[in-house]
């Protein structure tokens, strides 16, 4: 990818056609998960999908405040975040279970209607959260395997929740042994904020599987928690940018050829995309038509943080006045008005 510079991910696609296999794969072993790997298929043709920066890296996580869940209401019902994930360093272990890269991450989000239930009885949570939510459900490329692959569960993230310090009186068994390997390894520090991200088990039988091998339900909980958290970020990370005034998204077509040579192959076409930009910086020039398998010209969001002005939030970015003073650079904040 150009630095700076928006390209086609068509992480989706990819991972569609992926999906579609292994469900025909676990068609008869098992074949509770083999609906729920077609439903994710489906919901993930259905998606409005944003390419989001590296990491999904709009602000530091160890600022997340009120503020934030506040804003994390999803602007379609359904949507597809892609990101690319290049870490400098990568974590090798967790919760004392190792870990693989996943260089390529999709959280696959909806909201908690009829319609997009993917599997019965899962918009139950409902009786616990009448305020509804978001299900968030990671999908991820791991290099070591050449495959696209889903977690067997995800998380849902209430739209009533408190950021605070975690509550040792209310947190559940499998959230404190998740909460615990995110301290150990480094990723989280004992005084940082949290939230509320409920597990539910996507995958059935590997559920199963994962019980057994981790030794017991909370275990296998805590695993679904550990490796949804980086997707339940990329949710509360662009959703809180995208809901400021002073934010908005331009769209990134297509190929029509080139998808006419991908139909004709019988693959799953490429999809347009939506970018996030400050809305005073919307590029002139028009890309339809320019495809999506060449750098664009937009470019990514950068990073900064939320502000509220006039009662509304605003997204501020670091800016550096007269870099060549001889005392040094001086670093404001500067907002664009909506």
């Amino acid at each position: 990818m150009s630095k700076g510079r928006t390209q086609s991910l068509n992480y989706s696609a990819h991972a569609i056609e992926a999906l579609r296999k292994d469900a025909a794969l676990l068609r008869f072993s098992a074949p509770n998960s083999a609906r729920a790997y077609s439903r994710i298929a489906d919901l993930l043709t259905e998606s409005v999908k944003f390419i989001l920066r590296n990491c999904a890296s709009y602000f530091d996580p160890e600022d997340l405040r009120q503020v934030h869940l506040d804003l994390t209401h999803l602007p379609y019902p359904c949507i597809a975040l892609e990101a690319p994930w290049e870490l400098e360093t990568d974590l090798k272990e967790m919760g004392g279970h190792p870990l693989e890269p996943a260089t390529r991450r999709i959280a696959l989000c909806w909201e908690a209607r009829p319609e997009y239930e993917l599997m019965p009885g899962l918009n139950q949570i409902l009786t616990r959260f009448e305020e509804g939510g978001t299900f968030v459900v990671p999908i991820y490329w791991s290099p070591a395997h050449a495959k696209w692959n889903v977690c067997i569960g995800g998380t849902f993230i209430p739209y009533q929740n408190i950021v605070g310090p975690i509550d040792t009186h209310e947190i559940t068994p499998a959230s404190a042994m998740a909460s615990k390997a995110a301290l150990e390894a480094g990723i989280a520090k004992p005084r940082a904020a949290h939230f509320r991200a409920e597990p539910f088990v996507l995958l059935p039988e590997l559920f199963e599987q994962s019980v057994r091998h981790l030794g017991g339900r909370e275990q296998a909980f805590a695993h679904i928690i550990q490796n949804s958290l980086d997707e339940a970020m990329m949710l509360i990370q662009a959703c809180s940018v995208l809901n400021c005034a002073n934010v908005g998204t331009a769209d990134l077509t297509a190929s029509a050829a080139l998808n006419k040579k991908r139909i004709a192959k019988n693959l799953q076409p490429f999809f347009d995309y939506k970018i996030l930009e400050v809305t005073n910086e919307r590029s002139p020039r028009s890309n339809a038509g320019n495809g999506m398998d060449h750098a664009s010209p937009k470019m990514h969001l950068r990073r900064g943080h939320l502000r509220r002005l006039d009662g509304k939030a605003i997204w501020v970015r670091p800016a550096v006045v007269n870099p060549n003073s001889g005392r040094g650079a001086v670093h404001k904040d500067y907002a664009v008005a909506p």
